[in-house]
């Protein structure tokens, strides 16, 4: 399961959908209905969080194609005063979005909570003074320049390796935020290329880290609907919004607070929650095993019984074929946690032995004695034959086998929906 904190505020899969409300302190910045002057901000603030905003995302250079340079000095006298202004009087979590360590670092300790650092860690200095103060951090998706990768197959393993960087130089895990940088960061790219990320949103959770939508009412969404003028976008946003938020997104960044409200719980409560099944209160016959809480969760899976069971039939297949045939096309792929090293190693030979496999980590072959997590991945065919030979097998796997199967369970259940 995905959790997380930005600033004080919980994030992830048992949270609420957290809103972010922008304002930018850049006159250059695409929508002018986000910007607001130094003097202008608190009401700014005041007005987003009375509308329902979790989180203040306060901005003063504009990364939009074509915008001129801003020096680091120009950005101070724009930031700071706003700043101060804001995290005087309201009692909401902060985050700056720039890409200079120096500003983070002031920012950081004048009441911010979260930087929000659009380069992906460019400044080599800047996951360390996050860390210094503790604070979030949210990762966009960027090589050379903000936004410069535009397919997932290259989003999702640059992000992965920003977090490491980022855990390395002292920040919290349970504090790193990423966003796949969706926009017209660079003239090159496109608004198919943009449709693709959020069409793909879901495989972000590969991740494992909260997941922000920045996508009101960017450039994608003014060409796919041919509304050049930003201030027209707003039901394009909220279409967007919604589909990010049914494939997994945790917190959106919005120029539209109060317009957003409901379309992102319609689509939060369309998503339901995660597939997570567990016993916390499993007793164990053999304490050296009793590593810990054994959990799984249903981290994918494609093609149900039923649904394959029509297909067989229109195409004629023969009768005493449909079960065996829908058990072998559906897939899955479930998280277990919790683990001994010794049931780790079980159960990776058991899906072996039945054309399926287990990931498990360098820790369990050595037989560590920390607890373990492991991917089952195979088909339904064999991971129920799984579940029936754990039934008969010592330590815990009885009790696991049970957990699966009521995870299973859980794939269609309305029980998710409450």
């Amino acid at each position: 399961m995905i959790e997380g904190l930005l600033g004080w505020v919980k994030v992830g899969d048992l949270q609420p959908v957290r809103l972010m409300g922008v304002i930018n302190l850049s006159r250059e910045s695409f929508y002018k209905g986000s910007v607001a002057s130094s003097n202008e901000a608190l009401a700014t603030a005041r007005r987003l969080q009375d509308e329902g905003a979790d989180i203040i995302d306060l901005g003063a250079v504009s990364t939009a194609p074509g915008s001129p340079p801003i020096s680091e000095e120009v950005e101070k006298d724009r930031l700071f005063a706003a700043l101060k202004e804001i995290t005087d009087n309201l009692d909401i979590v902060v985050s700056v979005d720039t890409q200079r360590a120096k500003i983070a670092e002031k920012a950081l300790s004048c009441g911010a909570t979260c930087i929000n650092d659009v380069s992906g860690l460019h400044d080599p200095d800047m996951a360390s003074k996050v860390a210094e103060y503790d604070g979030s951090l949210i990762i966009m998706a960027s090589d050379q320049r903000p936004g410069d990768l535009p397919l997932l197959n290259q989003i999702i393993p640059l992000l992965g390796d920003k977090v490491r960087q980022a855990v390395r130089a002292g920040v919290a895990l349970n504090k790193i935020s990423i966003d796949p940088g969706i926009g017209k960061w660079i003239p090159v790219r496109t608004a198919a290329q943009d449709l693709a990320i959020l069409d793909g949103f879901d495989r972000l959770r590969a991740i494992g880290r909260p997941v922000v939508a920045a996508l009101s009412r960017k450039t994608f969404i003014g060409e796919s609907l041919n509304i050049p003028d930003p201030g027209g976008r707003l039901a394009g946003s909220l279409a967007a919004t919604a589909v990010a938020v049914y494939l997994g997104a945790h917190i959106v960044r919005t120029h539209d607070i109060s317009a957003s409200l409901d379309a992102i719980a319609m689509a939060g409560a369309i998503r339901g929650r995660p597939i997570v099944t567990s016993d916390c209160s499993m007793d164990c016959d053999v304490d050296e095993h009793a590593v810990g809480d054994m959990q799984v969760e249903v981290l994918g899976y494609l093609g149900q019984g039923m649904d394959l069971a029509e297909h067989l039939k229109r195409i004629q297949v023969d009768e005493g074929a449909y079960q065996l045939l829908s058990r072998k096309g559906s897939f899955r792929i479930l998280a277990v946690r919790g683990l001994s090293s010794m049931e780790a190693l079980i159960i990776k030979q058991e899906m072996l032995a039945r054309g399926g496999d287990a990931a498990i980590p360098k820790l369990a072959l050595r037989c560590d004695k920390r607890p373990q997590e492991i991917l089952i991945l195979g088909t339904h065919a064999q991971i129920s034959s799984l579940v029936r030979n754990l039934k008969g097998q010592p330590f815990r796997l009885g009790h696991l086998a049970d957990i699966i199967e009521e995870s299973w369970e859980l794939i269609d259940s309305p029980e998710r929906y409450r």
